[in-house]
Parts: structure tokens; C-alpha cells; sequence
């Protein structure tokens, strides 16, 4: 097979599962004491679990889900391993069968992180990932204003086209640095470390609009299609999210970032050989078939309502071309240089959701939600009480991990709510798109590991936009499904 020769770095992965940062050895005899502490903690919660009453699988599936989540939470084992582990122990602890436990392998969001993978090896060999980011780059070089907002709005355009969190911050990173080089920002500059953090955050939260986009999003809609049997339209999903999640909340990100970080811009110095060449030579047959097959899978995408055809199916028929006739990505290569880890983190937690399903924990949680009582409830009050809820989720066990917990309560929290279930699904989105501290967005930690941006300047921004974005995108929301008769704040 003739495939063009990879002129980057090996391909990104979909987006990680919490514990893509674990330590080598997760069993080394100093960490043994982690393991004992969750196990221990684990324990303890089942027993409690038991005398309030909690039998059978419910218990089981209740143990095993606060002992894996726990694990991606801390990333105290690699992610993979927990994965298995859940399934294993969802086989062996409870009398759920295979078809549950394993259900996540047979949905389309399983099939669209893989699709993601195959796409994103395929612009990066071609790059024409790297074009399109750089001539976007090239209009942005007059003010660090206009600098940050074209960053921004790349991160988003590439969500549209690239189902990988992963995959867009590497693809961007390298630009991004390029960039500061070429306008003066050097490293410890502001600018540097403002750019870079708004680009990275953009990738994570702006894409929570589309929905194929990552990997909180695949969780939520393969989970509320194989257990709640809501399916969510492209189109629909975005009308309700793009205008408040990606648009407001992207100037939220610009402005705090100019203020947080302060700098200006200097004179583009002329481009060395490399950059005149990317930009300069046209694009080559690779590229164009690329492009092409990237404008018909958003095409089939975009007209879902229309052929039926899921997301996922799409992706994958796309994978296909790029693997084979359109000759883009060697087969061996994908192998050998893409991860496949983030595969078994869908098709875990999808199963591990089935499993809450099946086995009934979600009404068994029915009496823990009595303070969520959303039938007391007027509509604003119980839209910021699941934002909230969501929120306080994303907390505990991460924005990819979040969905498997609050979208099986879905249909206990629709009881006598004045919001639709619908609307119920959808405001865990702005939830898990509100990154307070970086650990929440595991791709966002991965970008200041290669810009080299540290813990404290993440945090404050982080902190800064979800504060803003409380005051402003999550009431513009509750405005906009108003509008568009999603929900009724009379």
C-alpha cells in the first residue's frame, strides 16, 4: 500500500480516560498502600450500602462502579487495566450476562473514538491538519487579541471536523508555539502561556457543543441511546449547545485570558524554510482526498435526521476509506503508533452504565436524590440544581466519567420535573464543559505537559472562566432553550 511518508509526530489518540498520567508501576510496594485505601474504602461503602438495605447485583454494580471510578479519579492504575477490570468484575459479581456488560462494543460511540483515531493519524501524516491550523494562524499575528479568538475559534472549527480531544490539542500545540516564536512571545512570556492555555481549554470545553466532538459527549449519547433509548441528532444537539456552550463561552475564554495575560504582539519575523513551504506548496493528492473525505463524513453527519445513519457508523465508514482505497493510513502503522486504550475506556463505561441500568441502582438512588426533589421545583431552580449536580460530578470523577454517573438518573430525575427529559440530558453538558481545576479535563493536562505551562497559571484560569461562566453562559442557556422551546421559564 503506497501511503505518504509522516512528516509529524505519531498520531494522537482519542481522547485518554482519567488515568492516562499513571505512574509506571502501579504496584510498586511504596503505592500498595493506594490500593488498600480504596479497597478498604470500598468495603466500607458496601457495607453501608448493605444495611441501608442495598441487595444483589444493585450492591454489586454499586461497589464495583465506586471501586473503578475511584481508580480513574486517582489515577492510580493505568487506564486500560481499570477498564477490564470493571468488566471483569461486572461478569463474575453479578448475574447481569455478557450483553450488558459488554454492551458498549456494539455501540456507534465505540466505533466513533476508533474512527477518531484513524482520522487524526490521517491529517497529521498528510498535513493537512497542520496546514489548516497554520493559515489560520497566518491572519492572526496582528494582536494578541485577535490572536487568542482565532486560536479559539480553530480549536472549535477542528471539533467539527475531529472527534479527538487528544488529537486537536496535538495537532494545535505545535502551531501554537510556532506561532509564539514567530511574534515574540518567548517561553515565560504571558502571552505564551495565555495562548496556549485558551487554545488547550478551548479544545475541551467548546467541543462539549458537538456532539461526536469528545468523549464525555460519546459517553452521554451512547449511554442515553442503549439505556434511557434517547437517540440525539447532530443538528438538534448543536442548535441547543453551539450558541451559549461554544460561542459565549469562547469569548468567556478569550477575555480572561487577555486579562489573566497580558502581552502584545511583535513583528512577524520571516518564516523559515519549513513554514514558507507548508504554506506556500499546494496541496497534495493525499491532502485533497483527505479534505474530500472529511467533507462528505460531515455532510452524512450533518444530514443524520434525513438517512438515519449514526455518527458512529459514519466515522467508521470514513476510517475505512482512509485505511484503504483513499491510501492515507497504513494499516501496520495504526497499529503500531496509535493508542487503542481510550476503546476499552468507552466500551467500559458504556457497559458499566448498561450495568447501572439493568441492575436497577438507579431507582435504588431514587431516596439520595430526595433533596433534588425536582417536582418542588420551579424550572430555572431545578436547571441550576442539575447544573450543579453535574458539576459536583465532573468533580469527582473527571468530565470522562462524569456521563456514566448522572445520565442513568435521567429518568428518575424527570419524575414530576418541570424540565423534559430532554432537557434533563442535556444540562449535564454544561456541567461537564465548566473545568474549575485542570485535573477535570485529562487532555487539557497532556497541553501543559508539552508547552510546558505549570499547575498554577492553569488553575487560575481555569478557576477565572468557570466563574464567569457560571454568571454568564449557565442563566444564557436556560434564555436560549427558552427560546428555542427546549424548556419554559414560565
Amino acid at each position: 500500500m503506497s501511503v505518504p511518508t509522516p512528516s509529524s509526530p505519531p498520531s494522537p489518540s482519542p481522547s485518554p480516560s482519567p488515568s492516562s498520567t499513571s505512574t509506571p508501576d502501579a504496584f510498586h510496594p511504596d503505592r500498595l498502600w493506594q490500593h488498600a485505601l480504596l479497597t478498604g474504602l470500598c468495603a466500607v461503602a458496601g457495607f453501608a450500602l448493605h444495611v441501608a438495605g442495598l441487595r444483589g447485583d444493585p450492591l454489586a454494580v454499586a461497589v464495583v462502579l465506586l471501586l473503578c471510578l475511584s481508580y480513574w479519579a486517582t489515577g492510580w492504575l493505568p487506564d486500560f487495566v481499570i477498564s477490564l477490570l470493571l468488566m471483569f468484575l461486572l461478569a463474575t459479581c453479578t448475574s447481569l450476562g455478557a450483553n450488558v456488560v459488554f454492551s458498549g462494543f456494539t455501540s456507534s460511540a465505540f466505533w466513533l473514538v476508533f474512527s477518531g483515531a484513524v482520522i487524526g493519524m490521517a491529517l497529521n501524516v498528510t498535513g493537512l491538519g497542520e496546514r489548516v491550523a497554520s493559515r489560520l494562524a497566518d491572519h492572526c499575528g496582528r494582536a494578541y487579541g485577535l490572536a487568542l479568538a482565532g486560536f479559539v475559534a480553530i480549536a472549535f472549527a477542528l471539533s467539527i471536523v475531529m472527534p479527538s480531544t487528544l488529537g486537536r490539542i496535538a495537532i494545535l500545540t505545535p502551531i501554537v508555539l510556532s506561532f509564539c516564536e514567530r511574534v515574540g512571545l518567548t517561553p515565560g512570556r504571558p502571552g505564551r502561556i495565555g495562548l496556549m492555555l485558551a487554545t488547550a481549554l478551548a479544545s475541551c470545553e467548546l467541543s462539549t457543543a458537538i456532539l461526536p466532538a469528545n468523549l464525555p459527549n460519546l459517553v452521554m449519547a451512547g449511554t442515553a441511546e442503549t439505556v434511557l433509548g434517547l437517540h440525539l441528532g447532530y443538528g438538534e444537539y448543536a442548535i441547543a449547545l453551539v450558541p451559549t456552550l461554544a460561542i459565549v463561552r469562547g469569548v468567556v475564554l478569550v477575555v480572561v485570558a487577555k486579562r489573566l495575560f497580558p502581552d502584545r504582539l511583535t513583528t512577524l519575523r520571516a518564516e523559515n524554510g519549513s513554514d514558507a513551504t507548508t504554506r506556500d506548496t499546494p496541496m497534495s493528492a493525499h491532502e485533497k482526498r483527505l479534505l474530500a473525505a472529511l467533507t462528505l463524513m460531515l455532510a452524512l453527519w450533518l444530514t443524520e435526521p434525513w438517512h438515519h445513519v449514526a455518527a458512529g457508523w459514519v466515522g467508521l465508514g470514513i476510517a475505512l476509506l482512509c485505511l484503504g482505497p483513499l491510501r492515507l493510513v497504513n494499516a501496520d502503522a495504526f497499529l503500531k503508533q496509535v493508542k487503542l486504550a481510550p476503546l476499552w475506556f468507552v466500551a467500559a463505561i458504556i457497559g458499566l452504565t448498561a450495568a447501572v441500568d439493568h441492575a436497577g441502582l438507579a431507582n435504588a438512588l431514587r431516596p439520595l436524590l430526595a433533596h433534588l426533589d425536582l417536582a418542588q421545583l420551579s424550572t430555572m431552580p431545578a436547571y441550576l440544581g442539575l447544573v450543579v449536580l453535574s458539576i459536583v460530578l465532573t468533580f469527582l470523577v473527571t468530565s470522562n466519567a462524569a456521563p456514566a454517573l448522572y445520565t442513568p438518573l435521567v429518568p428518575a430525575l424527570a419524575v414530576g420535573a418541570p424540565l423534559g427529559a430532554k432537557a434533563i440530558l442535556l444540562t449535564q453538558a454544561v456541567g461537564i464543559s465548566t473545568i474549575a481545576l485542570p485535573y477535570q479535563a485529562p487532555p487539557l493536562v497532556l497541553a501543559m505537559a508539552l508547552a510546558g505551562i505549570g499547575i498554577r497559571d492553569a488553575t487560575r484560569y481555569c478557576v477565572a472562566t468557570a466563574l464567569v461562566a457560571l454568571l454568564s453562559v449557565v442563566p444564557l442557556t436556560a434564555v436560549w432553550w427558552h427560546v428555542i422551546g427546549l424548556m419554559s421559564l414560565r
